[in-house]
């Protein structure tokens, strides 16, 4: 029998373009939309803007992980940072894209500094302990 190029090879990833991305954006919560206008608008303005397409994929990655919308604990964002992301990408056929840890980042250092975070979150202290770990790995 012969094998078709469908069932060698994997499949194609899709690349977070525009379109893939406002589709992907239409599938969050309405306050994580928000939160996601706020770090692009944010991070432009002081110079450093994170990647459109990273910031998507890490709150569609949170999203599809997280028990309620905006709730991070510092056990989730290890997750996030060391498998989730890519994880949700590989399931979803995306092509991970670069600068996830820097939205991450963004994510939480906006969110917490605007009060934009589930009440039940973590301290900051605490949410920002994966990156320190990370750095010093």
């Amino acid at each position: 029998m012969t094998n078709f190029p469908s069932d060698t090879s994997p499949p194609a990833l899709i690349t977070l373009d525009r379109p893939a991305r406002r589709a992907l954006l239409r599938e969050l919560p309405e306050q994580m939309r928000a939160l996601h206008v706020e770090v692009l608008q944010r991070t432009l303005a002081e110079g450093v803007p994170v990647s459109p397409a990273a910031l998507i994929a890490v709150l569609s990655a949170h999203d599809d992980l997280a028990d309620r919308a905006l709730l991070f604990s510092a056990d989730h964002v290890n997750e996030l940072l060391w498998c989730g992301i890519a994880e949700f990408c590989e399931d979803f056929g995306i092509t991970m894209p670069t600068g996830c840890r820097e939205a991450l980042y963004a994510v939480l250092a906006f969110g917490s500094a605007l009060d934009l975070l589930h009440p039940d979150s973590d301290s900051e202290t605490e949410l920002f302990s994966a990156f320190r770990e990370l750095v010093s790995s």
